[in-house]
């Protein structure tokens, strides 16, 4: 997804991002757990190296944030291509507060006030305890502001959180955030992002 600013060229792609894999919680709120994915470390590392190849892509750094379902898969990927693995805490999950562990059903029914207002106006406010969409936003601008050229022409990897993938399509591609939550965030595959302008105009 890139689609540039009105009236100018999109930039180039210097981002890749892979959404970790499945975790085996069905209809639960589990945001910032560290809950483990189904597929293991390696499984998952393999099946992002097999999608770079298809891609012709070697990344120069591999990030991720500290969650393991993200972590651990990262740092398997890093180590096989001798790349540097960045944890970054602006890339964790969107904070649930007082949610996170409970069935979405068990929400909805014991605090429908607090699930309605957040049902109405998730963008800039949210759960008790929590984050809204907005302050997702705020930090992953701030991680993608900083990012530079890795190495040379080599591309950012990010194993990410579907939180951090859709903040990115607000970020680095101008999606408005109904846009961006309307693509689905699909498990172990690659979604390419630009740099920001000032690391373009470094390379």
């Amino acid at each position: 997804m890139s689609r540039g600013r009105a009236g100018m060229a999109p930039l180039p792609f210097g981002l890749i991002a892979f959404r970790h894999a499945p975790v085996p919680l069905s209809g639960v709120c589990y945001g910032r757990l560290d809950v483990a994915a189904e597929l293991s470390p390696d499984g998952a590392a393999t099946a992002i190296a097999r999608a770079l190849g298809d891609l012709g892509l070697r990344p120069g750094v591999v990030w991720s944030s500290p969650l393991s379902r993200c972590a651990l898969p990262a740092a398997e990927l890093a180590a096989r291509l001798g790349a540097p693995h960045a944890v970054d805490e602006r890339l964790v999950e969107i904070a649930y507060g007082a949610w996170e562990g409970r069935a979405w059903s068990d929400i909805e029914r014991d605090d429908p006030v607090a699930y309605a207002a957040w049902l109405d106006g998730w963008e800039r406010a949210g759960p008790p305890g929590g984050e809204s969409a907005l302050e997702v936003e705020a930090r992953v601008r701030s991680f993608w502001c900083a990012l530079s050229p890795a190495c040379g022409a080599s591309p950012h990897l990010l194993v990410a959180h579907a939180g951090v993938l859709r903040a990115l399509r607000v970020v680095a591609c101008g999606a408005s955030w109904i846009e961006a939550m309307s693509a689905p965030a699909l498990h172990l595959t690659a979604e390419r992002f630009p740099l920001p302008a000032s690391a373009v105009s470094l390379a």
